[in-house]
């Protein structure tokens, strides 16, 4: 076994060593699915090299306004592109901001103008290692984090005076490795839609407290990410993430959140729903 991971990792150290500066992932993808193979049979652990926090996203707008420096065809995800779209500036959110654009140009050009803001403001930055996010392996001895992406992306941390912030920035096609096989990093046009699916595909604690939060204190303005809907781009990657069990399940918890919350603003995303399968 030790052998086989040896002679994997050894095969794969350009590979490894170069993992956010390979411009065709896809062409990687046996040697990756190799890694991700070593990773699974040694229960590898996950490794993240950042420190998380929540912070006010008034916060992070003071230092850094991101309507100003995010183009077009990338998008933040998550509780701050949904935060963002809502101007909820007094919601906690992740010190971290995952930034995912539609190509290789947007992604060098969004990496770009990040850091030319960050030096125009007079503030620290770094660029992190490729194996900030990556799996822990023991060889010979010696310990190897593994980089989880590969292809073309950033990570950059930056030291906004009282505020360290991370801004980590994706490519769509991107190879993600995950102990239970690879996916493909994906771009949505509607990530604030694809946010609240996400939220109820999870459907934790905090996830439905989120959900309760957005509805009572933005009604209007949830609304109107739902009208938007996905364009049918988004729709066919949104399958990619969700199989039908997993649309099967979202529903389930869509069901359970209108149960406790009648006329809830959410209630619409069942319309978006039968258009996926």
């Amino acid at each position: 076994m030790v052998n086989n991971l040896e002679s994997t990792i050894w095969d794969a150290r350009d590979i490894i060593n170069n993992s956010n500066k390979l411009s065709n992932p896809q062409y990687y993808l046996p040697i990756v699915s190799e890694i991700q193979h070593m990773i699974f049979l040694y229960n590898a652990r996950f490794h993240e090299g950042i420190k998380r926090k929540r912070v006010p996203f008034a916060e992070i707008e003071r230092y850094m306004n991101l309507d100003s420096i995010i183009i077009d065809g990338c998008s933040t995800t998550g509780n701050i592109e949904i935060t963002r779209i809502l101007k909820f500036r007094e919601k906690d959110v992740s010190n971290v901001i995952d930034i995912v654009c539609i190509d290789q140009q947007r992604t060098i050009e969004q990496r770009d103008i990040v850091t030319k803001y960050i030096e125009m403001r007079g503030y620290k930055y770094e660029f992190l290692p490729n194996n900030v996010y990556g799996f822990g392996l023991s060889l010979n001895g010696e310990e190897l984090i593994i980089p989880n992406l590969y292809g073309i992306y950033s990570y950059i941390k930056a030291d906004l005076l009282n505020l360290k912030l991370y801004i980590m920035i994706d490519t769509e096609g991107n190879l993600l490795i995950k102990k239970s096989g690879l996916e493909h990093t994906l771009y949505f046009y509607n990530f604030g839609l694809f946010s609240l699916f996400y939220k109820f595909f999870r459907y934790k604690d905090r996830d439905i407290k989120d959900l309760e939060e957005y509805e009572n204190r933005y009604r209007d303005k949830i609304k109107e990410i739902i009208s938007k809907g996905f364009n049918e781009r988004d729709l066919n990657n949104l399958r990619k993430v969700f199989n039908e069990i997993d649309i099967d399940k979202i529903t389930r918890n869509l069901d359970r959140y209108i149960e406790k919350h009648p006329d809830s603003v959410y209630e619409n995303l069942y319309n978006i729903i039968e258009r996926v399968y």
